[in-house]
């Protein structure tokens, strides 16, 4: 997503960032003779991390991760998702056709916005044409976050969501054609990825806290699940897979058992993501999307 390129890549490895109101997410991914590993992970607890970049610069440093290439990843609030039907233009003209489709449905004005698409399935919504999801963001927020990444020793290369962040790891879990959710937990904003035959067929963002609204998770599920089936023709949803690992048997868990007709399984990381790092649950919840997005599977240079 939202793609910034440089000449010379520093690192073999890819690092990836998830700003928080607490603090910084970090992870590293790196090829290890020939595999692809988890190679640190850590959380700073840095206030205002945006304004001390010499603290966070420290930090990365210690971490063993300055002078690598970077993929930011933005938080809620920072951009905008949007579903549409792709204009029919070829593909070299389809950002710009996409930024004008999308011009009275974003905030940011068409000389503000960058723009980038990720494209479903082609039988995704059966009786429309393709449809895909434009991410648009404000160029002058994403030009202060290039800035900062590059004080504080990190060379950028991607800009990333966490919706299609959680794909890196999402994809290899849904491989049958039979219905998974993918449920991610988060105070500030979840989210609802419908996947299948390692396919994503539909988002959404659920902007509470899900501890809180427990009914509200369940239904927002539920109501995904059903459309996934009637709207866009795919078979009924079997699996429920909740991200990151849950603590014991929480009432969310308990609820989606009893109210959803699936299997509920809560994923951890260390099942799936060959670490260096040990994968603490501490770990887990603060750092899952900046791991997932460090897992990005990256075209050949």
């Amino acid at each position: 997503m939202l793609r910034f390129r440089k000449k010379n890549s520093r690192s073999n490895g890819l690092v990836a960032i998830h700003l928080l109101p607490e603090g910084v997410a970090l992870a590293c991914v790196a090829s290890v003779e020939n595999k692809r590993k988890l190679t640190a992970a850590a959380f700073l607890n840095v206030s205002d991390p945006l304004n001390n970049p010499a603290i966070v610069a420290t930090s990365v440093s210690e971490a063993g991760m300055a002078n690598s290439r970077c993929s930011l990843v933005l938080s809620s609030g920072e951009y905008q998702l949007v579903l549409i039907e792709a204009p029919d233009v070829p593909k070299e003209e389809l950002k710009e056709a996409l930024l004008w489709r999308v011009k009275d449905m974003i905030q940011y004005s068409t000389d503000d916005a960058i723009i980038d698409y990720y494209e479903l399935p082609e039988d995704a919504f059966r009786g429309r044409g393709k449809m895909l999801y434009v991410v648009a963001a404000d160029r002058k927020l994403i030009a202060k976050r290039i800035s900062w990444l590059e004080s504080i020793g990190l060379f950028p290369e991607y800009i990333d969501v966490p919706e299609m962040a959680l794909l890196n790891i999402a994809e290899g879990l849904s491989e049958s054609e039979a219905g998974t959710a993918v449920l991610y937990l988060n105070e500030k904003q979840s989210v609802i990825n419908m996947m299948s035959s390692a396919g994503l067929y539909l988002s959404r963002a659920l902007s509470y806290d899900h501890s809180v609204q427990i009914d509200n998770a369940v239904l927002d599920l539920q109501r995904s699940m059903d459309y996934f089936e009637s709207q866009i023709g795919k078979p009924p949803c079997m699996r429920i897979i909740v991200m990151p690992l849950q603590v014991g048997e929480t009432p969310l868990m308990m609820e989606l058992r009893n109210n959803l007709g699936a299997d509920v399984q809560s994923l951890d990381l260390s099942d799936v993501v060959e670490s260096d790092e040990p994968l603490t649950i501490d770990l887990q919840q603060r750092c899952f999307v900046s791991i997932a997005a460090a897992l990005r599977c990256e075209e050949s240079k």
